[in-house]
This record gives structure tokens, C-alpha cells and sequence, in this order.
């Protein structure tokens, strides 16, 4: 292994997580129980020495594709310098060096989560229309993950470590809908990616036994601000996802597919870089984005069904007419006619202002 990168990125008395060539291993130090979302020693295991999170790229797709996934993690942790049948794992396109680590504590409860985490290529909401079929484990994944691995100081029970796969799942989501990341298969807010990975692990040497890690538990709590803390940071890293990047009118637009080309497109005798000029300051006014935020609101609400399209008429035409600081009369008989007719508006409103 003296032929690799290899460097401790962070130590306790418990683990150690290690920074070795394309993956970053987690090197238990302790008599541990987890549960993992793995396909080599997949599901609850005790006593793994080493819990690894790999980025694939180039021909590992192919080795994947031939050898299939339990064989290409053995041959990894073997490239690792690791035993197979001590260690399990999670995959991801993800780079390793965009990893974020958050600690948080309470009295003797102490949780570390490790989070790697990219979900602009692959972002879904759960129910989502489908990306693949398995059949007798015949399939393809398009990895584009966020991958979560998080470490508490207690003995968890496995009914807890299962409350605790909940909690950090939730807490996931909370960040991908609090950023209003989008979907890349429907026009919803995504609620993670098609891929994603986690793993909890305990320290069954631990005397501190633990039956509940749910959102009602402290260890719950010092779970979820974990795993929010650590995926907002790796978001960011891997693809500068935050609240600021989302701060623009296309940001908000783009799920329902409207983007700079969208809007262009649909414009006359006037060049793409003076257009992009004056649309500039209309995509970064706040009360634009407000505005438009309140419109997609409503079309939310009337999309799952908690208003007709009839109940948001006049409110939509109420918010075109400050949006645009006009008094007009709108017809809208579909979401198309809002959509069709906001492109519009906004392209008569850069243009001629």
C-alpha cells in the first residue's frame, strides 16, 4: 500500500477514517453492529473492520457490468489492501476529496456522519417514473449518489440502527427539499437520488445500550443535524448546490424544464448576448423570485391534488400582474397556459422595460 495515497482524515477513540487512493475507508477500532446498503456483506453485519465509500469512474463500469457488483467490491478492498470478508461498502461517481464530515455530541452521545453527495445527474422523488427493471439481479445503475455513512458512540440494538437508517433518510431529504433540488425524471422536488447509500454502524463494546434512534430521541436528533450538516457541506463541494446558487428565477423554473435557451428561444430581433444581459437582472431580483416561487407553489398544490386548477386563477393572475406591474385579465386552462403564458411575460417585460 506504500504505493498510494493514504492519509487519516479523522480519528476517535472508536475509528479511524482513512483517505486511501479513490475511496475513504472507515477503520473500526471497536466491536461494532451496522447496517448497510452494500451488496458485498450487505444488510446488518457485526464486526466489520472496514466500512469503505469508492468512486467509480472509466472501466469500472465495465468490471461492474461483467463481474457484477459483489465480485468488483471483493477485488477493490483486495486493491485496498483489506480483507473482503471483514469489509463492505458503498459506491458512488462521487470524488472523494468533496467528502464533509459533521460531529455532533450530547452528554456521552456522540454521532459522526461522512457524507459524499452529488444528485444533479441523477436527483428523483420516490414514485418517480422508473429508470431500469431488474430481473434474477439483471441490471444497470447510472451512479450519481449521495452516499452517507454515520457513526454512533452507543450500543445500538438492531431495531435502533433500523430507526436511525429512518432518521438520517429523512434528514437527507429535508436538505434536498429545503434547497428545492429538483427531480431529473418528473417536475417534483427531488427526495434523493436513484442511488443513494448509507450505512449506520454502533459500538456494540459500548455499555450505553440504545433500543430508539427515532426523530422523538436525542439520539435521533443528534442523528438527523448530523447527516443535514454533512450533506448540505458535500452538496456544495461536489457541485456547488446551496442556498445561494438556488436563489434565481431559473433555478426555480428549471424542474418544470424552462431554462436561459427556453426563454431565448422564444424572443425576436434581439442577440442572445443582449438578451442575456437584461435578463440578467430580472433572473437575481428577490421579489421576482418570490413572486414566482408563490406561482410555483400553486401549481404544486393543484399537481398533487390539494387544489384545482380553478381555485388558483385568480390568485396566479394576481401574482402575473405584480410580477410584471400590470393589470391584465389571463386565461388559463391547463399548467401549459401558465407556463406558456409566464415565458411570455417575462420576455415581454426584459425587453421593453
Amino acid at each position: 500500500m506504500s504505493n498510494y495515497y493514504s492519509k487519516t482524515i479523522y480519528s476517535n477513540n472508536n475509528f479511524n477514517i482513512i483517505k486511501r487512493d479513490g475511496a475513504i475507508i472507515i477503520e473500526s477500532k471497536v466491536d461494532n453492529n451496522l447496517i448497510i446498503s452494500s451488496w458485498l456483506n450487505a444488510g446488518y453485519q457485526e464486526n466489520m473492520r472496514h466500512i469503505v465509500n469508492q468512486s467509480i469512474e472509466g472501466n469500472d463500469y465495465n468490471d461492474i457490468e461483467h463481474k457484477g457488483y459483489i465480485e468488483f467490491q471483493k477485488n477493490y478492498m483486495k486493491h485496498l489492501g483489506l480483507n473482503p470478508e471483514t469489509s463492505t461498502g458503498l459506491i458512488t461517481s462521487a470524488c472523494m476529496d468533496n467528502y464533509a464530515i459533521s460531529t455532533k455530541t450530547y452528554k456521552e452521545l456522540q454521532v459522526t456522519t461522512i457524507v459524499t453527495a452529488g444528485a444533479d445527474k441523477n436527483g428523483v422523488k420516490a414514485g418517480d417514473p422508473s429508470s431500469f427493471y431488474e430481473y434474477n439481479n439483471k441490471y444497470y445503475l447510472d451512479i450519481g449518489t449521495i452516499n452517507i455513512i454515520t457513526m454512533v458512540n452507543c450500543n445500538l440494538e438492531s431495531g435502533a440502527l433500523v430507526t436511525g437508517i429512518i432518521t438520517a433518510t429523512e434528514a437527507k431529504t429535508s436538505v434536498l427539499e429545503d434547497l428545492k433540488l429538483e427531480s431529473q425524471y418528473s417536475t417534483n422536488i427531488a427526495t434523493g437520488t436513484g442511488t443513494d447509500g448509507i450505512c449506520i454502524i454502533s459500538n456494540k463494546s459500548s455499555d450505553n445500550h440504545i433500543e430508539n434512534a427515532g426523530k422523538h430521541s436525542k439520539l435521533g436528533e443528534l442523528i438527523a443535524k448530523s447527516v443535514q450538516e454533512a450533506t448540505r457541506k458535500a452538496l456544495y463541494l461536489q457541485t456547488a448546490m446551496s442556498t445561494e446558487y438556488q436563489k434565481t428565477v431559473l433555478s426555480r423554473l428549471s424542474r418544470f424544464n424552462i431554462y436561459f435557451d427556453t426563454l431565448f428561444d422564444k424572443t425576436e430581433n434581439i442577440s442572445r448576448v443582449e438578451y442575456a444581459t437584461l435578463f440578467y437582472e430580472f433572473n437575481n431580483n428577490s421579489e421576482k423570485i418570490a413572486l414566482i416561487s408563490c406561482l410555483i407553489n400553486l401549481i404544486d398544490e393543484v399537481q398533487v391534488g390539494l387544489l384545482e386548477l380553478n381555485d388558483i386563477k385568480v390568485p396566479a393572475t394576481q401574482l402575473f400582474n405584480t410580477l410584471f406591474n400590470k393589470e391584465s385579465d389571463y386565461t388559463f386552462n391547463s399548467i401549459e397556459d401558465i407556463f406558456d403564458c409566464l415565458i411570455s411575460s417575462i420576455n415581454e417585460y426584459i425587453i421593453k422595460k
